[in-house]
């Protein structure tokens, strides 16, 4: 096979890779790999030929040659990668049960989404259960929305989770009362009425505070009070029993449960008596069955603290994977700052642009499925993972590849070319027919910042102008050639077509406002188009005058 059948192959391949895109330089590569007896001044113009063919052409006939040299064997079709989950070897002897453990007082976004699809997937590797349980009984730092709940349905549906149980912690207060009484039977537990500075001083000096010693019949009075509102808020809190010696101090003699005089919780109103997170957690877990756990590394403390109720108890603590989290750059993901964000109107919502919700991914064009690769992907290592939108991309892509594909022409000048001939010309899959004499193009205001006097142009798939005359509202251009010339730009123009405006989310969100194909009119909200040299988007919004895009990725 030759040089240059070989470089159009790749070509090819690369172009159907990248959007309708190759790349000379990575050709240039391959070329040499395959030949490394041939000299890089003879490879060079053959992948640069190769590439310039390519460009021209539109993305169903990249998508067909590349289809077409798949089927005939060449070395051409994408290896899919190989994921999957680590083995298990303790679930030949045991029930895999799962658990995916969110506070509904805010919507997930991506890093919520990984221990959830995680935690599914292995319990249905292994034929076994997987758990949904709101764990809301922070009615004061972490109060739950009244729609906290459905939005997280709502999610885990999208990407295909479905739970074998659902339930919620402020279901099961009588539960929690029990194994307060309980703990404090056994001698593992106390009632602590120190003040809070005075109980940490005796902690950071390693010993018990009065409260501590006090017996079982002591405690038990303690608790009656303490169940029945006699303590207000502050005047005690239940602890657990741990090493006092123990390095990290936050391990020492942790709280089980407090009082919360005014809770926030829009279901739970005259309850006084709120569990902790790791005390409710860990005894939800037990009773459930959850064999696996997996959740961030942030919660690796909370595990050893909750190991300590299960030694009390005599249970065996389920397994657990920490994963680290996922960072992204110029991105908010603190629930707080968003629900701040919303009430002040700096966001519009939860799938505002300028989020990371899944519903706001969703918005954007991401697929579940491309979410889904991703997070399997990335599985439960504990180094923590800096994501950017072209990363996403390259997961997401593969189900987006056959969306359509439009011109675009960002920021629209008109362009006016004469002495022009009639031409029939393929656009992006559309045919053009160009009027003989003068024809008017518009072309982008970029574009046209990058010409003077005299440049040669090339509209792409078209013919070679000269520019004659230009200023920052209007070109006027003369034919030269249909035929290809060297040193030449390549630009992309539309005689007509709808308006765009394109959201390019961000924490800083940007607007990009084009002219795209007329043919556009007839796409469907939520359909994801494909534009060349800038790429994915999602139609958001349509109407006579223009049509809304988010854009998902390059």
């Amino acid at each position: 096979m030759s040089h240059e059948n070989d470089a159009l192959r790749y070509a090819i391949r690369n172009a159907y890779e990248h959007q309708g895109k190759a790349d000379a330089g990575a050709l240039i590569g391959k070329l040499k790999a395959l030949y490394p007896e041939a000299e890089i001044k003879v490879l060079v113009p053959i992948a640069k030929s190769a590439a310039e063919k390519v460009n021209n052409m539109g993305m169903n006939e990249i998508r067909e040659l590349y289809e077409q040299f798949a089927a005939e064997g060449f070395e051409l079709k994408i290896p899919e990668k190989k994921v999957g989950l680590l083995d298990l070897e303790w679930a030949a002897t045991q029930p895999v049960v799962t658990r995916y453990a969110p506070n509904p007082s805010a919507p997930g976004h991506l890093g919520h989404l990984r221990p959830a699809i995680l935690s599914y997937m292995y319990a249905k590797k292994y034929h076994g259960k997987f758990i949904l349980r709101f764990d809301d009984t922070d009615p004061k730092l972490k109060k739950p929305l009244a729609d906290g709940e459905q939005m997280y349905v709502d999610d885990l549906k999208w990407v295909g989770v479905t739970p074998d149980l659902v339930a919620r912690a402020s279901d099961r207060f009588d539960i929690y009362d029990d194994y307060m009484k309980q703990i404090v039977e056994m001698g593992k537990a106390y009632l602590c009425t120190c003040e809070k500075e005075t109980w940490k001083m005796h902690i950071m000096k390693q010993e018990a505070c009065p409260c501590r010693e006090l017996g079982v019949e002591e405690q038990r009075e303690r608790l009656q009070k303490f169940l029945t509102h006699t303590y207000k808020q502050g005047d005690a809190v239940l602890r657990i029993k741990t090493a006092l010696t123990h390095e990290d101090p936050s391990q020492r003699d942790w709280p089980l449960a407090r009082i919360v005089d005014k809770p926030l919780h829009y279901r739970v109103k005259k309850r006084y008596v709120w569990p902790t997170y790791n005390f409710a957690s860990a005894i939800d877990d037990h009773l459930m069955g959850v064999t696996l756990i997996i959740r961030g590394q942030e919660h690796y403390q909370n595990m050893l603290k909750q190991k300590w109720l299960y030694a009390h108890f005599g249970w065996t603590y389920p397994h657990a994977f920490h994963h680290g989290r996922l960072l992204m750059k110029g991105v908010e993901l603190s629930k707080s700052k968003m629900i701040a964000g919303i009430q002040s109107g700096k966001y519009s919502g939860w799938d505002d642009p300028k989020l990371f919700t899944i519903a706001a991914l969703r918005r954007k064009g991401f697929t579940p499925q491309g979410l889904s690769d991703l997070i399997v992907d990335l599985g439960v290592k504990t180094s923590d993972t800096v994501l950017d939108v072209p990363l996403m991309g390259n997961f997401n892509r593969k189900y987006v590849q056959n969306s359509l594909t439009y011109t675009l022409v960002k920021e629209p000048i008109p362009l006016e070319v004469d002495f022009c001939p009639e031409l029939e010309v393929k656009l992006d899959d559309k045919m053009y027919t160009l009027k003989q004499g003068r024809q008017a193009f518009f072309v982008s205001k970029e574009d046209a910042q990058k010409w003077k006097e005299g440049t040669l142009i090339r509209l792409r798939n078209a013919y070679i102008a000269k520019i004659n005359f230009l200023d920052e509202y209007h070109v006027n251009a003369q034919f030269v050639s249909t035929k290809k010339l060297e040193n030449t730009t390549q630009i992309n123009w539309l005689p007509h077509g709808v308006d765009a405006k394109i959201i390019l989310p961000g924490m800083e969100t940007k607007i990009v406002y084009g002219l795209t194909d007329e043919s556009m009119r007839n796409v469907h909200v939520n359909e994801e188009v494909f534009f060349p040299n800038f790429g994915f988007c999602r139609v958001d919004h349509k109407d006579e005058k223009e049509i809304t895009l988010w854009y998902t990725h390059p």
